[in-house]
């Protein structure tokens, strides 16, 4: 789910047909879009399909037919109905040749499946103009041996949501910059019983189980420590000190032994439904779950500020994750389909979808825009500092990251104990050719 825009709809319906408007006026003049474009092998007798899980149709159709107007290349536009099962039908139908020409993936998919992907022709788009026009995170995570295979419209990120009544009613002034700072404001808001009962929460970290995307902020506590999780080898490498002190900061908030303790497995609520009935005063998560606290308490007064880092650090660091758009391998028309891609992720066409689904941009020239909304801005900035790491397997992954976690605080396990045994697993998951990964040289 994405978030709504906050304009009414018949407002909203008129500006997107300006938008739209401007943007045929902008390809016509740029020529862009000459009709009925051509590339080796493109068969243009049926129209382009493209799958989707988050643009609804009326955000995205009024682009696809400014796209048809200036180039006669008819699209048809097909949202999946459900994020989990969208890997499973999109493997199936590519396997049994009746996939799209476009689809979404998520990012992380370019490591382990581009062998599903026809890259980009560097007549349409280049490694050079992706480093000119995106966010650093995304060259380095669609870009393989020089070539193009995604691109997205939007980069997420993590931040941290806090509620404005209960940081002022503890004396907090204002969301924490720092690690350091969130600490401290986690020991002023908790409250806890004498019998050791946790009566107000101060922040939705230390656990796995009831943690939205506990994995995600692991990783980024893990990259913000300096670790790049993967060495210049490829191997995992986060089972020295950096990685230990990521770990134990993390699960420290579900140590009742700590001054930080704040967040317990069993008796808390999922950290989203706590955020939204105040039980828990701050968490970290992606834009896209604005609209989902806001439908559980529309009345809410909460905040998005940067994530916390480091204090001093020279290296500050937000975790990524978004959905780009890539070119089916199998597609009859691939030159053709590339170039609505490229027309999707062009500055005005994407500044319109994100505008419609708020959702922060992945160009550097929309940052500027969006920076001054005062809930896309820090995710906006932030995306210029985002980073990841390549995984073959994003639910494996997250799955290991996870059993790190738990086997802390549920197991008694030591820390480093926890990562030489989520290394090994990570390890072995590397070495384990995914579905639909390219071949080797």
């Amino acid at each position: 789910m994405r978030a709504p825009t906050t304009m009414d709809s018949s407002s909203r319906g008129a500006k997107f047909a300006l938008v739209v408007l401007g943007l045929v006026s902008v390809f016509a003049l740029t020529g862009f879009g000459c009709r009925r474009p051509s590339g080796a092998g493109d068969a243009l007798d049926q129209p382009l399909v493209v799958w989707g899980l988050w643009q609804e149709s009326e955000q995205i159709q009024p682009l696809l037919d400014a796209f048809e107007a200036q180039t006669g290349v008819k699209v048809d536009y097909q949202k999946r109905a459900s994020v989990a099962t969208y890997e499973k039908e999109l493997l199936e139908a590519l396997a049994q040749g009746r996939g799209p020409d476009v689809f979404v993936i998520h990012h992380t998919w370019v490591e382990g499946k581009r062998g599903l992907m026809s890259p980009a022709p560097p007549e349409v788009i280049d490694e050079r103009a992706v480093q000119d026009e995106f966010v650093e995170v995304v060259r380095k995570d669609v870009v393989r041996d020089g070539f193009v295979y995604a691109l997205p419209t939007s980069v997420d990120t993590l931040a941290l949501y806090v509620n404005n009544d209960l940081l002022n009613a503890n004396a907090v002034p204002g969301p924490p910059a720092t690690w350091e700072k969130f600490s401290a404001a986690v020991q002023s808001i908790t409250r806890v019983t004498r019998t050791g009962q946790l009566q107000q929460s101060a922040a939705a970290l230390g656990t796995a189980d009831n943690v939205n995307r506990a994995s995600d902020i692991v990783q980024l506590l893990m990259l913000q420590s300096g670790l790049s999780i993967t060495n210049d080898e490829g191997e995992i490498d986060f089972t020295q000190p950096a990685g230990e002190t990521a770990l134990t900061f993390y699960t420290d908030f579900a140590n009742k032994s700590k001054k930080v303790f704040t967040w317990e497995d069993v008796t808390q609520d999922f950290s989203i439904d706590a955020f939204s009935e105040q039980e828990t005063a701050m968490m970290i998560n992606y834009s896209y779950h604005i609209p989902t606290v806001r439908s559980k308490q529309p009345r809410l007064n909460f905040s998005i500020a940067p994530v916390p880092q480091i204090g001093g650090t020279q290296n500050p660091r937000a975790f990524a994750s978004y959905w780009p758009f890539a070119v089916s391998n199998t597609s009859r028309a691939p030159v053709t389909a590339w170039q609505l891609v490229r027309f999707l992720t062009s500055k005005e066409a994407s500044e319109t979808l994100n505008k419609a689904q708020v959702l922060p941009p992945a160009r550097l020239d929309s940052i500027e825009t969006f920076a001054r909304d005062p809930i896309l801005g820090p995710f906006a900035q932030q995306s210029l500092i985002a980073a990841t790491w390549p995984r073959v397997d994003i639910l494996a992954a997250d799955g290991i990251f996870n059993r790190m976690v738990n086997s802390v605080i549920k197991e008694g396990v030591t820390v480093p104990e926890a990562l030489r045994s989520g290394a090994d697993q990570l390890e072995q998951l590397i070495t384990t050719p995914p579905a639909g990964a390219a071949p080797a040289p």
